[in-house]
C-alpha cells in the first residue's frame, strides 16, 4: 500500500471506503455545532496525520471527527 500524503484526502483507509455507515460513540464538538451521542453519518472522505474521518450527515453537512468517535454500522 502507497503511503497517504498528509495534504490530502482519500476514498478508502484500512477498512473505511467511501459510501459507509457510522455512528458517534460519543459526543463530538465543531465550531458549527456538534454531533450527538448515536447520530448515524456517511463516510464522504478521510483525512490524513492525523486520521479522521469526514462524515456527511442527512442534512448534507460535513463532520470532520476523530476515528474513536465513530464506530462503523455494519451492512447486513
Amino acid at each position: 500500500m502507497t503511503p497517504k500524503e498528509f495534504n490530502k484526502i482519500s476514498n478508502d483507509h484500512v477498512k473505511a471506503s467511501k459510501g459507509m455507515k457510522y455512528k458517534t460513540i460519543k459526543p463530538h464538538h465543531e465550531v458549527l455545532g456538534d454531533l450527538e451521542e448515536g447520530v448515524i453519518l456517511e463516510l464522504d472522505s478521510i483525512a490524513h496525520f492525523p486520521t479522521r474521518y469526514r462524515l456527511r450527515g442527512d442534512d448534507g453537512k460535513l463532520w470532520t471527527v476523530p476515528t474513536h468517535t465513530v464506530e462503523m454500522i455494519p451492512n447486513d
